[in-house]
């Protein structure tokens, strides 16, 4: 039985003072056994105000990490890097996160899940005061049985 797993963007957000003006960049590996497929999106500076939730900006397409024999399960590690967009110098946060697949089982079958990697951001520097963000990517995951 085979699979594919496919990585859709479904929302961003950020809550603080650091700034409006954002851009991100999530990278993604997948395992089993071994490095099995990656991808990463890049989504470029927009403005993004604090408290905003919202569909991710530029609608990226969704991505292909992997197909082929599906194990188990699979093992997906997220990197994210945010970047809060300054005229001299720029802030960045850096998470990472992994998350689990279950095989989907027969085929035609999937499975879904949506999970969310948040980044914490620190105005540098810090003259006037302490500005923090944290800026949240939520993801989707669907792994298919063909």
């Amino acid at each position: 039985m085979t699979c594919k797993l496919t990585m859709t963007l479904i929302s961003e957000s950020q809550e603080g003072r650091c700034g409006d003006d954002w851009k991100y960049e999530l990278s993604v590996k997948v395992f089993s056994e071994g490095l099995k497929g990656e991808g990463s999106i890049s989504v470029p500076k927009h403005t993004l105000e604090s408290g905003a939730i919202r569909a991710p900006h530029g609608s990226p397409d969704p991505v292909a990490l992997f197909s082929g024999e599906c194990p188990t399960e699979l093992l997906v590690r997220m990197d994210l890097t945010a970047t809060e967009v300054d005229l001299f110098v720029n802030d960045v946060g850096k998470a990472s996160k992994e998350i689990k697949i279950e095989s989907p089982g027969p085929a035609g079958h999937k499975v879904t899940k949506e999970v969310d990697i948040a980044a914490g951001v620190r105005e540098s520097p810090g003259l006037l005061g302490n500005k923090n963000s944290v800026f949240t990517l939520r993801v989707r995951f669907t792994l298919v049985s063909e």
